[in-house]
């Protein structure tokens, strides 16, 4: 949720492409697990949408309205040629740790094993200056995109498996210059990303990245009011089935990524990338 251009590669796209295309066969998600918080509406469902025409094994959603959980898998399973991908889903809010253990048991149970989570699930404040902030709004967006990304994702590592992929759905917000009103959610959103690198940091043998979707024209984007919307919301769907099912993007691991940049692009310039620890959050200057 961004309106700045980063050229960290020549190519930038604002929809889906053959590279990263869910239609790709070299992409194919055969056996995959995916779990997807907030995946009853918005980007969640369209990463779903994505895994399901990639041919997962399973899809499981969780978010706090049963009737868009309901929507979204009878969508899903409508997407699918032939058998259907299983779509199991929960009601859960992301804060609340007993609902989203619940979650994880009742996915183990119905497939056996997850392989990708993508943590999804977000929120925007009323978008004021602090001054003018209701600050129990304010807190609720770390609530939100802190803790209970803390939560899902300590869920997720207690049932992992080598080499199974972590995606934590970020925002250019958290790392471009201050935006107006937008202090609790860039804030937020930047202290889960160095999270997540050091969860890759701590389980070396996983596969975890962090990635700005684009700006899509979402509930939460229209609730900021004033981002322009220049992405299709297909872009990050194709990007999260991109980084779960090709090996390419190993080397990209613990780094955050724009769904924009051009993945061949991208690719050439891995050694540049390890070697001077890109893409990462720090310190300018320093």
């Amino acid at each position: 949720m961004a309106s700045f251009n980063v050229d960290f590669v020549p190519t930038s796209h604002h929809d889906t492409y053959p590279t990263i295309s869910e239609t790709n066969p070299e992409l194919s998600c055969k056996g995959k697990v995916a779990f997807i918080t907030g995946g009853g509406r918005g980007i969640g469902r369209a990463i779903a949408k994505a895994f399901a025409i990639a041919g997962a094994k399973g899809i499981f959603l969780i978010g706090r309205t049963a009737s868009d959980l309901l929507s979204a898998a009878e969508e899903i399973k409508s997407l699918s040629t032939g058998n259907p991908v299983p779509v199991h889903h929960a009601k859960a809010d992301v804060t609340d740790k007993e609902a989203v253990v619940s979650a994880f048991k009742q996915a183990i149970e119905a497939f056996g094993h997850i392989d990708v989570l993508i943590q999804n699930a977000g929120y925007l404040d009323d978008h004021r200056s602090l001054l003018d902030s209701d600050l129990d709004d304010y807190w609720k967006t770390f609530e939100i995109n802190v803790k209970g990304g803390l939560i899902v994702v300590q869920q997720f590592l207690k049932h992992s498996q080598p080499d199974d992929t972590i995606i934590n759905i970020g925002s250019g917000a958290g790392h471009l210059p201050c935006l107006p009103g937008y202090s609790a959610y860039s804030s937020s959103k930047l202290a889960f990303a160095k999270v997540i690198e050091h969860v890759q940091l701590e389980n070396p043998d996983l596969r975890i990245f962090n990635i700005n979707p684009g700006a899509i024209a979402t509930e939460m984007q229209a609730k900021s009011g004033d981002v322009p919307v220049v992405d299709t919301i297909r872009l990050p769907g194709s990007y999260c089935v991109w980084l779960a099912a090709s090996k390419d993007a190993d080397c990209l691991k613990g780094r955050f990524l724009w769904s924009n940049w051009d993945i061949n692009e991208l690719m050439q310039r891995a050694d540049d990338i390890k070697k001077q620890n890109l893409l990462t959050h720090g310190l300018i200057g320093l």
